[in-house]
């Protein structure tokens, strides 16, 4: 009769204290990134500020470069549908 899959998973410390329960089976071993134990902040800005960032990123000349009416025709520019 064939012994059923055992998974385990801990720290070495955890899974070396029950290795004599594994005497005579063959183990496979995936070894997995430690964890990190501090979480990144949070973005709490609104849609509004994190837009805004992006924008003053951009260079003045950069902006000079678009056509005045690009957010009325932002389709025309992007999908080249007729201007309204």
């Amino acid at each position: 009769m064939a012994l059923p899959l055992l998974e385990i998973e801990g720290t070495w410390e955890e899974i070396k204290e029950r290795i004599p329960d594994f005497s005579g089976r063959k183990l496979h071993v995936i070894v997995l990134p430690a964890e990190e134990e501090t979480e990144e902040p949070k973005d709490t800005r609104s849609l509004d500020e994190k837009l805004a960032e992006i924008a003053a990123s951009i260079p003045k000349e950069e902006l000079a470069k678009l056509p005045p009416d690009f957010c009325d025709q932002l389709d025309h520019y992007i999908y080249g549908t007729p201007k309204r």
